[in-house]
């Protein structure tokens, strides 16, 4: 029985598109924006404005992020679905789960926590810690970029006090 090269290029060429589309389709539900879930006693929106305010035991989650406060205010800045959420507590909580193997878990607390999902940056303000990996970051000012794992620390403005960083030596097995 004859087989035409061509029909077996076509039959290639297929089976190669096929699994560009598999793996495009793959990549594509990876980059999918994850959605931001709220909980609370009490909740006021004003679309008209774009904000929405939570109160009582609030809880946002995103993905591995949870941050828990006391008073959470929610601003939209665009149509995409970009906020800034400012979350005010006694004090505020951070807690974030590794993404990827070999990634840190991070968790803190200030005193406010300004989260902006565009560029996965927190920013912790008033007497602010951040625990990662057995280090300690405590200043006035800390932020952390969620995706790229940087972290910054500043004192605040007219704040006599210096960042203060504890960074604990990994145990290599070894006995040294």
């Amino acid at each position: 029985m004859y087989k035409s090269p061509t029909r077996r290029i076509d039959r290639a060429r297929l089976w190669l598109a096929a699994a560009l589309v598999v793996a495009g389709g793959a990549a594509w539900a990876q980059q999918e924006p994850l959605p931001i879930r709220i909980e609370s006693d009490s909740a006021e929106l004003s679309q008209q404005e774009g904000t929405s305010t939570y109160t009582g035991s609030v809880v946002l989650t995103r993905g591995g992020l949870t941050l828990t406060g006391d008073k959470l205010v929610v601003t939209r800045l665009n149509d995409r679905g970009n906020v800034k959420a400012v979350l005010n507590g006694a004090p505020a909580r951070l807690d974030k789960q590794p993404d990827r193997t070999g990634d840190d878990v991070v968790t803190g607390h200030s005193s406010r926590i300004e989260y902006t999902n565009a560029d996965s940056t927190v920013v912790m303000r008033g007497n602010a810690v951040v625990n990662r990996g057995g280090d300690r970051i405590a200043s006035q000012v800390i932020r952390h970029n969620l995706d790229t794992q940087r972290t910054q620390a500043a004192r605040g403005e007219n704040d006599g006090e210096r960042v203060q960083i504890t960074i604990t030596p990994q145990n290599d097995g070894d006995g040294s």
